[in-house]
C-alpha cells in the first residue's frame, strides 16, 4: 500500500489515518551511550529486572550500567587468538577488517553469561561468572570453549540463539545453515544439510505447553527463492520447529533432529497478489488473560520498499503442524505421525519409516497466513521497520492491551496500541543523535524500560513517559497511551500502576469513541493562543503556518466563519495566499479537531498596509521557496 500523496484540501487539512504516528517526539534527555569509531555494537543482552545491559563489540564486551540519566561503561577485552588472526589474514580473498573477534552471541546459561565471537573466523566462547569476571580453570587461565555452529565465522552473518532449561539452541545463517542444540544437559543435535537452503535467521522462541514435555522451539528465517522469476519475490519467509524432548532418531538420524518441521510464512491475504514475504524481525508474546494465547508478531518488507506488521496465533500454528499434509507427499503418512513431540521416557523409539519420512519431507503443505488474513497495518512513509518488541499493559480499568514498540531504519521508535477495533501509532520517538537503523531492542516490563541500539548508540527509554502529555486532560487522554491517564485530583498526566494496586481516578479513552465526555468531567479550561499581528503590502502574498501537533486531527483555517484551504507537510498545515486564495485582512484562526475536542492552535491578525516600509521584516523559507517579507508583531 503506497502512502497517500499530500493534497490541497478545499475545506480543511486532514490527517485522519491512524497508520501514521499521532505525535512526533524528540527525546533529548534519554540516557545514551555513544560508541567510539570501530567499536560499534553487534549484539545486546539484558537480564530482566537489572539496570545493566551487555553489548558485544569488536574485540571487547561492554557492560553498561544505567543510573538515572547517567550511563557507566565497563569493558572486557576479548581479542582474537593470535594464530586465528594470522590464519584468517593469510586466506585468499580475506577481508582484513573481518579478522578480529566480533562478539555475536550473549546469553545467560546455567547461571553464567555465555559470550561467543567470530574469533577471526574461528568462533570461540567465554563465560562470565560474576559481572565482568571471566571464568578461569584450576591453573588460573581463562576458560574458553569452541564456538562452532554458535557464533558465525563472519561479522556479516546473522546468528540466533535461545536458552531453554539451560540448553542453548542456536541457528546460523549462510550457505551452510544449521539449527543445533548444545551447552546443556540434553543431547546435542543438529539439522540435516538438505533441510535449510541458505537460510537467513531472524528470531527464535519457546512455545510452552501445559504438558511441558510437549514444549516446542520455533525458529523464524528467510530462504532465497531460487526459482523466482523477474516478477516474483526473491525471498520466502519460513518458520521451523523442533521439540524440546527430541533426543535424535536412531539409527537413521542419531545426531539429527527427529521432530523438525517447517512451513511457509506469509504476511497478506491468500488471494491478493500484494503480499509481504521478506521477514525482518519477530517477537513471540504470551497474552495476559485466561485463554493461554501466544501471539507471533512479525515485521515484513516487500520488493517495492514498504513495511508491514502481521500477527499470528502460535497455538493455531502448532495445531497446523500437527494436522497438515506434507508437501510433495501423495501417499500414506507413517505412524506415529512424523514431527510429533513424544518423550522417549514414555514412548517407544520412532520407527525407521517415520525417521526416513521426516528426513526427506520436513515441510508441511499448509501456508501460515496472519490473523484475519491481512496485515495489522502497513507503514505509510519512506521508512521501514527493523525491530519489534511487545508489552502487555493494563489500563486504568485493569483491562490488558498489546503495545508494540517498532524500531525503524531511520532510528525512530513507534509506540503502537493494538486494540480490538483498531491499531493506533501513539507516537514516533526519536531518541538517537545519529540516524541509523535500530538494530536491537529489549523490553523489561519489570523495571518499565525499553533498551534500544543502533550501530552507534545504546539508549534506555521509559515505557510510561507521561510527561509528554502533561499539559492538560485533553492532551493526556487523546494520546491513547495505555500507560498514562489523567489524574483529576492531582491535575497531572500520571502513569497507570501495572501492579494490583490501582487507587484514585484516572481518565483514559483508548477506544475509538468520542473523547469529549472524558475531559469535560475534568472541567479543564484551556489557554488561548496569543494573537500574532501581520502587516503586508496588498500586492504581496504571505504564508501563515499552523504547526502540527496531533497528526490524527483535522486542521481548519477560518476567518469570519469562512473556511480556507491549506496545504500539508511534515511540520505545518499552511494557509497560502495566492491566485486561488486572494489576499485578505482580518483574524485568521487555525484549529485542530480530534475525537470531539477542538483546540485553537494559532491565530494571525492580517492587516493590509498602504505601501509603508515595515519596521521589521521576516523572510520565511520553506520547501526551497523564498517567500515575501512580512512583519509579525507579537502582542
Amino acid at each position: 500500500m503506497r502512502a497517500p500523496p499530500v493534497y490541497l484540501l478545499s475545506l480543511f487539512c486532514l490527517i485522519s489515518s491512524q497508520k501514521v504516528p499521532r505525535l512526533k517526539l524528540i527525546l533529548q534527555d534519554a540516557p545514551t551511550f555513544t560508541f567510539k569509531s570501530r567499536q560499534r555494537p553487534t549484539t545486546m543482552f539484558h537480564d530482566t529486572g537489572s539496570d545493566q545491559v551487555f553489548v558485544g563489540g569488536q574485540g571487547r564486551l561492554y557492560l553498561l550500567t544505567f543510573t538515572g540519566s547517567e550511563v557507566t561503561p565497563t569493558e572486557v577485552t576479548l581479542k582474537a587468538d593470535v594464530k586465528a588472526e594470522k590464519d584468517c589474514k593469510s586466506k585468499p580473498g580475506a577481508v582484513q577488517e573481518d579478522c578480529d573477534n566480533f562478539i555475536r552471541v550473549i546469553e545467560k546459561q546455567d547461571n553464567k553469561i555465555l559470550v561467543c565471537g567470530t574469533n577471526a573466523a574461528s568462533p570461540k566462547c567465554w563465560f562470565l561468572v560474576s559481572g565482568t569476571t571471566l571464568q578461569k580453570d584450576k591453573e588460573g587461565r581463562i576458560f574458553t570453549a569452541a564456538g562452532e555452529n554458535i557464533s558465525p565465522v563472519s561479522p556479516s552473518q546473522n546468528a540466533v540463539t535461545i536458552v531453554v532449561e539451560d540448553s542453548l539452541y542456536s541457528a546460523l545463517s549462510g550457505n551452510k545453515s544449521t539449527i543445533q542444540r548444545s551447552f546443556g544437559k540434553k543431547k546435542g543435535l543438529k539439522s540435516e544439510d538438505s533441510w535449510l537452503a541458505r537460510a537467513e535467521f531472524v528470531g527464535a522462541a519457546l512455545l510452552a505447553e501445559k504438558d511441558r514435555s510437549n514444549d516446542e522451539i520455533f525458529f523464524f528465517y528467510n530462504e532465497v527463492n531460487q526459482t523466482a522469476g523477474l516478477d516474483e519475490e526473491p525471498y520466502k519467509a519460513r518458520l521451523g520447529r523442533v521439540c524440546k524432548v527430541d533426543q535424535g532418531g536412531k539409527p537413521v538420524m542419531s545426531d539429527s533432529w527427529s521432530t523438525f518441521l517447517e512451513a511457509r510464512l506469509v504476511c497478506g491475504h491468500p488471494t491478493e497478489p500484494k503480499r509481504f514475504h521478506h521477514l525482518r524481525d519477530t517477537f513471540v508474546f504470551k497474552k495476559e488473560g485466561g485463554k493461554n494465547e501466544t501471539v507471533l508478531y512479525g515485521i515484513f518488507s516487500s520488493t517495492w520498499g514498504s513495511s508491514a506488521v502481521c500477527s499470528y496465533s502460535m497455538n493455531e500454528i502448532s495445531s497446523v503442524f500437527k494436522t497438515s499434509k506434507f508437501k510433495g507427499v501423495t501417499g500414506s503418512i507413517p505412524s506415529p505421525r512424523p514431527g510429533m513431540c513424544a518423550s522417549p521416557d514414555t514412548h517407544p523409539p520412532l520407527p525407521k519409516a517415520t525417521l526416513t519420512f521426516i528426513k526427506d519431507h520436513p515441510e508441511i503443505d499448509a501456508v501460515i497466513y496472519p490473523d484475519e488474513e491481512r496485515p495489522l497495518f502497513v507503514l505509510q512513509n519512506n521508512d521501514t521497520y527493523t525491530q519489534v518488541v511487545v508489552d502487555s499493559v493494563r489500563d486504568a480499568s485493569g483491562a490488558p492491551h498489546d503495545v508494540l514498540f517498532l524500531g525503524t531504519a531511520k532510528g525512530k521508535i513507534h509506540k503502537v496500541l493494538r486494540s480490538k477495533d483498531q491499531t493506533v501509532i501513539v507516537a514516533e520517538m526519536s531518541p538517537f543523535k545519529t540516524e541509523a537503523p535500530v538494530s536491537s531492542m529489549i523490553l523489561d516490563a519489570n523495571t518499565g524500560h525499553l533498551y534500544a541500539s543502533t550501530e552507534f548508540e545504546v539508549t534506555r527509554l521509559p515505557l510510561a513517559d507521561c510527561n509528554q502529555y502533561k499539559e492538560n486532560c485533553w492532551k493526556c487522554v487523546l494520546a491513547r497511551d495505555p500507560y498514562c491517564g489523567w489524574d483529576v485530583d492531582g491535575k497531572s498526566c500520571s502513569a497507570v500502576s501495572q501492579g494490583g494496586n490501582r487507587t484514585g481516578s484516572l481518565f483514559q479513552n483508548l477506544g475509538s469513541s468520542n473523547a469529549a465526555s472524558v475531559c469535560e468531567k475534568a472541567k479543564e479550561k484551556l489557554a488561548q493562543e496569543a494573537l500574532k499581528k501581520v502587516s503586508v503590502d496588498p500586492t504581496g502574498y504571505i504564508y501563515l503556518p499552523c504547526p502540527l501537533q496531533s497528526r490524527h486531527a483535522i486542521y481548519t483555517w477560518v476567518k469570519d466563519d469562512k473556511t480556507y484551504p491549506c496545504s500539508m507537510d511534515e511540520q505545518s498545515c499552511t494557509l497560502r495566499f495566492g491566485e486561488s486564495t486572494p489576499m485578505d485582512q482580518g483574524v485568521f484562526k487555525c484549529t485542530a479537531r480530534e475525537e470531539g475536542y477542538q483546540e485553537e492552535i494559532t491565530a494571525f491578525k492580517v492587516t493590509l498596509n498602504s505601501g509603508r516600509i515595515p519596521e521589521v521584516s521576516l523572510a520565511v523559507v520553506a520547501t526551497g521557496i523564498l517567500f515575501l517579507a512580512i512583519t509579525i508583531l507579537l502582542l
